[in-house]
């Protein structure tokens, strides 16, 4: 990509919507979200948060508190929002993502959006 997005420092995204679908579109178009994505999922793997939800999933699904996709859907969401470090009722680990995740995540959305985008300072 030879043509960098310009974007204010001033710029408010949710008032913005043609600005946030240029940098979608210009992500997309620079191969930026598998690269993002596998960041993310090696975060995810690495803190163990990938093996605690799919043990979760399987222990919902084989006690039968979740029999529909929707309901486990639900249910992860529900639990995921809710942890802030560890489960209430101590028989799961955490579905929060870990900050480490976040972090790293953060700082690889950074490094790709820099790729992309030329920020005017006014």
């Amino acid at each position: 990509m030879s043509q960098k997005v310009a974007v204010s420092e001033s710029t408010s995204f949710s008032t913005q919507p043609a600005t946030q679908t240029q940098l979608t579109t210009a992500l997309v178009d620079h191969g930026s979200i598998p690269v993002i994505q596998n960041a993310l999922l090696h975060e995810l793997q690495a803190s163990g948060w990938s093996t605690n939800l799919k043990n979760h999933v399987t222990q919902l699904m084989r006690s039968g508190e979740c029999t529909k996709y929707d309901d486990l859907m639900d249910r992860i969401l529900e639990e995921a929002l809710a942890d802030s470090g560890a489960s209430k009722d101590g028989r799961h680990p955490s579905l929060a993502i870990p900050d480490q995740a976040i972090t790293q995540a953060v700082k690889v959305v950074k490094k790709e959006l820099d790729k992309i985008c030329q920020v005017d300072t006014a």
